[in-house]
Order: C-alpha cells, then sequence, then structure tokens
C-alpha cells in the first residue's frame, strides 16, 4: 500500500502538468463538495438558494485555483527578474531549486548554462587582456586597469610613476638566432619584470619587444631604482640557445601628474624618456625631467 501511494506522489512532485492538473481538479470540485455539504447540513433547496451556493462555490474554486496556479509558476516570476538583471547588470542569477518539475529542470538548466557561459566569457576576457606569449596583461587591459590606479593615487595624494622599457638591438636577436629564441628572450624579460615588481604593479607588454608598468605609491626616485634593479637584472640573463650570451634593455622613468595627465599622457612621456636613453647609448635609464642617464652605457 506504501508503495501506491508514493507512485503518485512522485509523479505529482516531478510534473508540472500533473500539478496543474490536480490544482484545476480541486478548484473543479470545490463548488460540488460545497454545494453538497450546504444539501448534508440540511441547507434550503430552492432555484435561489442552490444558484447562491453554487455562484460563492464557483468563485472560491477560482480563487483557490488561481493561488495553486500562482504558486505553480511564482519560480518562473524569478526566473525573468533574473536574467534580465543578468543581461542589464551583469549580475550572475541566483537560483534556488526546490522542485523537480520541470520548472525546477529548467532553472537548473538555466543555471548550468548561464554558469558555463560565465566560464567561456572569463576566458575570452583573459585572452583578450593577456598578451598570449609572456602571460602579461596587454595594453587594452593596462588602459582599463589603470585608470582606477590613477584616481585612486589622485585621491589619496599619493605618487604614481611609469615605467617604459624595451630590448636593445632585439631584431638582430631574431635574425641571429630565430624568433623562436626571440620568444624565450621576451618571456625571460616578463619573468624578470615579476620578480623585481611589487605584487600590485601593473606591467603589461605593449607588443613587440617593448613594456610598461604603472607603480602606484612610487616617486621618481624610488622608480628609477627600480628600473636600475631591473635593467641589471635582465642584463645578468643567459640563454643557451644564445651561446652564453646576454642582452640589454633601456629604460624611460616617468612620475606622473595627476591633476592634468591621463594614461596616454603619462605613457606617452615615459616613452620619450625611453628614446632618450636609447639615444644616449641603450642599456640605461633615463629620467623625467633629467636629460642625464642613470646607470652605465
Amino acid at each position: 500500500m506504501p508503495n501506491l501511494l508514493i507512485s503518485p506522489l512522485n509523479l505529482l512532485r516531478s510534473s508540472l502538468l500533473s500539478q496543474a492538473f490536480a490544482s484545476c481538479f480541486v478548484a473543479t470540485h470545490v463548488p460540488i463538495v460545497f454545494f453538497l455539504a450546504y444539501v448534508a447540513a440540511g441547507g434550503e433547496i430552492s432555484s435561489q438558494a442552490v444558484l447562491i451556493v453554487i455562484l460563492l462555490a464557483t468563485i472560491l474554486g477560482t480563487a483557490i485555483s488561481f493561488l495553486l496556479m500562482r504558486h505553480l509558476l511564482a519560480p518562473l516570476s524569478h526566473v525573468v527578474t533574473e536574467l534580465r538583471a543578468y543581461r542589464t547588470e551583469a549580475r550572475r542569477p541566483e537560483f534556488e531549486i526546490v522542485r523537480n518539475d520541470e520548472i525546477g529542470k529548467l532553472m537548473a538548466e538555466v543555471g548550468s548554462l548561464i554558469g558555463s557561459l560565465e566560464d567561456k566569457l572569463s576566458r575570452l576576457r583573459r585572452q583578450a587582456h593577456t598578451d598570449a606569449l609572456t602571460g602579461l596583461g596587454n595594453r587594452r587591459w593596462l588602459s582599463e586597469v589603470v585608470n582606477a590606479e590613477i584616481a585612486k593615487s589622485r585621491r589619496s595624494k599619493q605618487p604614481l610613476s611609469v615605467i617604459a622599457f624595451d630590448l636593445d638591438h632585439f631584431k638582430k636577436v631574431n635574425d641571429e638566432f630565430g624568433h623562436d629564441v626571440g620568444d624565450e628572450v621576451l618571456v625571460a624579460v616578463a619573468a624578470v619584470a615579476r620578480e623585481t615588481l611589487r605584487s600590485y604593479d601593473l606591467i603589461a607588454r605593449l607588443g613587440g619587444e617593448e613594456f610598461c608598468a604603472f607603480l602606484p605609491g612610487c616617486d621618481i626616485a624610488s622608480a628609477a631604482a627600480t628600473a636600475e634593479r631591473m635593467r641589471e637584472a635582465i642584463a645578468a640573463v643567459r640563454l643557451d640557445k644564445m651561446g652564453g650570451r646576454g642582452f640589454t634593455s633601456s629604460f624611460g622613468v616617468h612620475e606622473a601628474d595627476l591633476q592634468r595627465q591621463r594614461f596616454r599622457d603619462m605613457l606617452k612621456c615615459a616613452d620619450e624618456h625611453l628614446y632618450a636613453a636609447k639615444n644616449m647609448g641603450r642599456n640605461r635609464v633615463s629620467l623625467q625631467p633629467m636629460p642625464e642617464a642613470v646607470g652605465p652605457a
């Protein structure tokens, strides 16, 4: 006997159609039950009395049907609200699945689909913002995240410095040893940059052999010292595929004018000082506003 009851109950819990049928059945039979109860209680059986009883029972049955259907379909309204917020506010939907019927399964599938979509979008964002070779951020990523650091430095009235650097005679490395070795050189430079900079400094490969770093809380002297350490570390790198030969780099350092300069202005100034380092013999750090260089020629 218990098994005979379990199967219909499971069917009722797992089928929206069964729940809707049960709701309609209950609501439809309320007038009949109500009328039979009226007669059984000795109520007056007149056309007027019967009409009133049936009318009241019908209204009650309709109300019950409405409430039951509203309860059954309420999760759909929640799904619509969450999906609208996801579309307009990019807020990931949260579905609490408490039912095992088609609506519960729909919510589970939508949640799974959005989770899969978010994972793919996350990978695409990382690919769009990451240099595939070195694993550093790219120019697009830097231009997006640096504005928050600029605003933060303005509020806190802390300095913000920029280091632009690239490899000296990198074309000769590619021509002599091949692009594969050139790629290894870039990867090695990226590793040196990560080790030299602080965890919250922003470092990106702008393209080719060009790199840029933003150093929050660093004035020109501190940034120049950091650039010098990086220059020395890069010059000390040796690759077997280059026969133990090394390579050098040049640096331009600029302390941002936070009240007047934007990202592109800061980067342009750092680039100008980098070119000054190149013109003065390479393998050196050129500072702003001084034209002279720091480090060996």
